[in-house]
């Protein structure tokens, strides 16, 4: 206390220095300050001219101006805050501005936790952002209904998980000030042997990527680098593009899933070999990023916003990627405004390159937001009609600024089509796009009332998790169908449909498993209602049986666009895992409760072991491998067994 008072003294008593007269300023030599004229300019006979404002200004009478200026800022700040909250005062939702996902670490929407002073006890406060949108897909929502992060405010972790984690609003977004500012420049790209190369990635590419997400005209691609090969590299969009689809060839190389899983699985062999080269693929993004500046919205240049924004995601880099996929979003709709409605119509002798794009669009988007609680580009309500896209032609001319629209929403057959491997291969491409905006429609259905409403309503959950599951089953059989003869280039195909669909039972089973590892807390009425609640058990067990397929499938897994989303679902899954022990462990085995997997314990830290693997690239992966593993060995300290790491 003493010394904070000298030091206060101190401060108040020091003053200013001397201000120097204009001719000592202008040439920076030390002034006397000697008045009415300093020795300089007395030597010198010119001028001496002095500030207006006195020699010696005291530092209390300048912290007293400050103080001034800061009262009037807070006055103008809280009259703003006043008109911000008359306004929403008259909208339907009744919310400020305040109550947005950046006040999420405040809220606690769980019904059966104690609320804290000063904490809103609205369920679904969170899930309205800064600006009171118009949008009947609430990014907060899916966002609650796909995090991790969410998870963690359940009672069940209480003594598992700190409150700072509870308080975690996104591992990425609270990251991003941790994460090191120096990015080493990556190796500059040669003119020499390099394009030698690019005819060479592009067919890569064609046989590796396209397949997956065609937005390119893979005919048109090969012509670029063909041309590239000859006349060098431009400034312009083509070559762009040319080297993005070398940069994403380099990050990819052919995967060979596991025939079966051991049964030990501390002994799960690690996946394959690659024959990616990341640097190199990083001399060639750098060489494109520095492209990216001159493009405009033609549909090329949309195009390599796209692959830019695919490219961060391989390297799981989604808000990177993100912003890539926004620009492509807002200069697709830049050039669709810019069109008259009549050439909205489609042309039949055109390759639905918009249509592609605009779906691929709102793919990526829809994508992201499911981890990335981030609002749109509104790209989807811009009144564009188009049904999903015909599958191209097997052509090499198409006309470069005609929209394509089809009249039904049924994928067809075109005289001149390619092989019928290819069409396979444009349904599994626009089957993902239908089930995501599926799962996307039944996930933010099921959390849009919130967890007071589960426990309130147990058996409108029972039946929304079953008509999910259900849904879920059966566009896995579709894209199943739809997937090409396997190859030795595309049998990863199968494992990746395979592994997307156990990522979205993983979230369609959140609900249903909150609803039981909280049973033992719900009226006596309601856990004596047998059908309702074996409805419950059946459904939670199945979650978990599910669980213990997912981590060792997403253990053994190769780099792709949607590598950093399945990294976050295996820490979803472990948890809900965490959350059937601790549960049981409450209950003592009695009444109803969950049964978890005999071998959990291996299952906790195959998943650490995922995390950990590739932890190196984003920050976020290396603080939920940590919380993982604090949970688990809290929970292996309540069940008193040893956490062997």
């Amino acid at each position: 206390m003493d010394i904070d008072l000298k030091l206060s003294k101190r401060r108040e008593n020091r003053t200013r220095a001397p201000t120097a007269c204009q001719t000592c300023r202008l040439r920076k030599t030390r002034c006397d300050n000697v008045r009415p004229i300093c020795s300089y300019c007395a030597s010198q006979a010119v001028e001496c001219i002095y500030p207006e404002t006195s020699p010696h200004p005291t530092q209390t009478s300048f912290e007293s101006s400050n103080h001034e200026i800061l009262q009037r800022l807070g006055h103008i700040t809280s009259l703003l805050e006043d008109i911000k909250q008359d306004g929403s005062s008259n909208n339907s939702s009744n919310r400020s501005v305040k109550g947005s996902f950046f006040d999420f670490n405040t809220q606690n929407s769980s019904p059966l936790a104690d609320p804290s002073p000063g904490h809103s006890q609205n369920t679904r406060g969170s899930t309205t952002g800064i600006e009171e949108r118009v949008d009947d897909h609430d990014p907060l929502t899916l966002y609650a209904a796909n995090s991790a992060e969410y998870m963690l405010r359940w009672p069940i972790y209480n003594k598992v998980v700190t409150d700072a984690e509870k308080n975690v609003r996104s591992f990425l977004l609270d990251s991003l000030d941790s994460q090191s500012q120096s990015i080493p420049p990556p190796r500059q790209l040669g003119i020499g042997s390099s394009l030698d190369d690019i005819p060479f990635l592009c067919r890569k590419y064609n046989r590796l990527v396209h397949p997956r997400n065609p937005i390119l005209d893979a005919e048109k691609l090969e012509r670029y680098a063909r041309d590239v090969t000859i006349q060098g590299l431009g400034w312009d969009a083509p070559s762009c593009q040319v080297l993005l689809a070398c940069a994403l060839a380099c990050c990819t190389s052919i995967f060979i899933p596991l025939s079966e899983i051991p049964a030990d699985l501390d002994r799960m062999p690690g996946p394959p070999p690659t024959d990616a080269s990341i640097e190199l693929a990083e001399a060639y993004f750098h060489a494109a990023k520095q492209r990216l500046g001159c493009l405009q919205a033609s549909t090329t240049d949309i195009q390599c916003f796209l692959l830019a924004g695919s490219y961060h995601r391989y390297l799981m880099r989604p808000l990177q990627g993100w912003f890539c996929f926004q620009q492509a979003s807002c200069r697709l709709e830049v050039r669709l405004r810019s069109m008259c409605r009549e050439q909205w119509i489609a042309d039949v002798d055109y390759n639905n390159l918009e249509s592609r794009l605009y779906w691929s669009c709102i793919q990526a988007e829809r994508e992201s937001q499911s981890e990335l609680p981030l609002w749109s580009s509104g790209l989807e309500n811009l009144g564009y009609t188009t049904q999903l896209p015909l599958v191209p032609r097997s052509t090499d001319t198409s006309p470069a600024d005609i929209m394509d629209e089809d009249s039904s929403n049924v994928l067809h057959s075109q005289p001149g089509m390619a092989s019928a491997a290819e069409q396979k291969g444009w349904r599994f491409y626009i089957s993902t796009i239908v089930s995501r905006r599926t799962s996307n429609d039944m996930l933010i259905d099921l959390w849009r009332s919130g967890e007071q409403h589960w426990l309130s309503n147990v058996k409108n959950v029972v039946d929304k998790t079953t008509e999910a599951v259900n849904v879920t089953h059966s566009w896995y059989q579709i894209s199943r169908d739809s997937l090409p003869p396997p190859t030795p280039e595309n049998q990863d195909l199968e494992f990746l449909v395979y592994g997307r669909h156990l990522v979205c039972l993983e979230k369609m089973y959140r609900p249903i498993i909150y609803v039981a590892v909280h049973y033992h807390t719900l009226p006596y009425h309601v856990q004596n209602n047998h059908p309702v609640s074996q409805q419950v058990f059946d459904h939670a067990q199945k979650a978990l049986d599910t669980y213990a397929i997912l981590i060792p499938n997403l253990w053994h897994h190769f780099r792709h666009q949607w590598i950093w989303n399945i990294m976050r679902s295996t820490f979803g899954a472990a948890i809900q895992i965490i959350a059937a022990v601790l549960s049981r462990l409450q209950t003592g085995g009695a009444g109803w409760c969950l049964v978890p997997p005999h071998n959990w314990p291996a299952l906790i830290r195959l998943s650490i072991r995922t995390l950990k693997a590739w932890s190196g690239e984003p920050s976020d992966l290396d603080i939920m491998r940590t919380t993982l593993e604090r949970m688990y060995q809290g929970t292996c300290l309540l069940a008193g067994l040893r956490s062997d790491m």
